[in-house]
């Protein structure tokens, strides 16, 4: 089963002073879609990862290097780790909406 990677959302950016939560944009995206089309959610493995790195569960499957979110791995072990690639894949793979 593919696994899509997205950062939790309301964490804190230990290396900004501010105290502000926050949350990943391109991963929200990504979650609005999974809410668009609830099917989605029992055709993939969806984690929820902290923003904090290192990401044990990505440093795993991906190597060090490949921790940025979102991310959806394939079972080949391949990636796609940009939102509109994401979105693309879906579209064309799953048959739901296409971004207009």
């Amino acid at each position: 089963m593919k696994k899509l990677f997205l950062i939790k959302a309301d964490f804190l950016d230990l290396k900004r002073a501010d105290g502000l939560n926050y949350f990943c944009p391109d991963c929200a995206t990504i979650e609005g879609i999974l809410s668009f089309y609830p099917e989605l959610r029992n055709k993939l493995d969806v984690n929820y990862v902290d923003f904090l790195r290192p990401r044990k569960a990505l440093v795993d499957l991906l190597g060090e290097a490949n921790q940025s979110c979102p991310v959806l791995v394939l079972e080949d072990g391949s990636f796609i780790n940009e939102k509109e690639e994401i979105i693309r894949y879906l579209t064309e793979n799953y048959h739901i909406g296409h971004a207009h």
